[in-house]
């Protein structure tokens, strides 16, 4: 009774709100998992070296990812401020690779210059420090990952929609695959996949790598 009464009064002076917002959660179980249920194992994956042309036709921007799927859900590049391979960049705008959405680049401190490339895209949402870029630098939700672990039926607003149609519906690691191939056979792909150990986030108790989804 304390505890309603007391949302009652939040609610009163305008303090509670309601709003789409990232959980970490565990595809298996269907559930919702605390800070303090995860830990980290390690993992085999690759880094993709995938370039995002710049929208004023000027050469492209080339980033590595560990998760090509996400690149539907990208809403901005970022790189250290004091980075100064990026510094001329900073406020200008890329284009996603495949899906063509127009994206910014941007600058914030907990990017690591001596990680892949140095920039980074942001996702909504690949990780916990996508969250904390989302949150901090005040950007759009482009979610494409459900609580089923499958990518949404329909493209997020923006995106090119029979690029995604191919992607649609699949489990995360089957889209993966296909983003490879698609960018394999649009020339898109720089390289070959470079093989990595990383630590991945998981439930305690679950089996496979933990997603972040959002709801209300």
């Amino acid at each position: 009774r304390a505890s309603q009464r007391a949302f009652l009064r939040n609610v009163t002076r305008g303090e509670a709100y309601s709003q789409e917002a990232p959980t970490l959660w565990d595809v298996d179980f269907r559930t919702a998992v605390a800070q303090a249920e995860m830990e980290d194992r390690e993992r085999p994956g690759a880094y993709h070296k995938i370039p995002f042309a710049r929208s004023n036709g000027n050469g492209a921007i080339e980033i590595d990812t560990t998760r090509p799927e996400l690149l539907a859900a990208c809403v901005a590049l970022v790189a250290h401020p004091d980075d100064e391979r990026y510094q001329p960049h900073f406020g200008t705008t890329v284009h996603t690779p495949l899906y063509g959405v127009e994206v910014p680049i941007l600058a914030h401190e907990l990017a690591q210059p001596d990680k892949g490339t140095g920039i980074a895209m942001i996702c909504t949402f690949g990780d916990t420090t996508d969250v904390t870029w989302w949150r901090e630098l005040d950007l759009p939700m482009r979610a494409i990952i459900g609580r089923d672990g499958r990518l949404h039926a329909e493209a997020p607003s923006g995106v090119d929609a029979e690029a995604y149609s191919k992607i649609a519906g699949l489990t995360a690691k089957q889209a993966q695959k296909a983003v490879v191939e698609q960018l394999t056979e649009a020339g898109l792909l720089i390289g070959e996949p470079r093989p990595i150990q990383h630590p991945v986030k998981f439930y305690e108790r679950g089996d496979r790598p933990l997603e972040i989804v959002t709801s209300r």
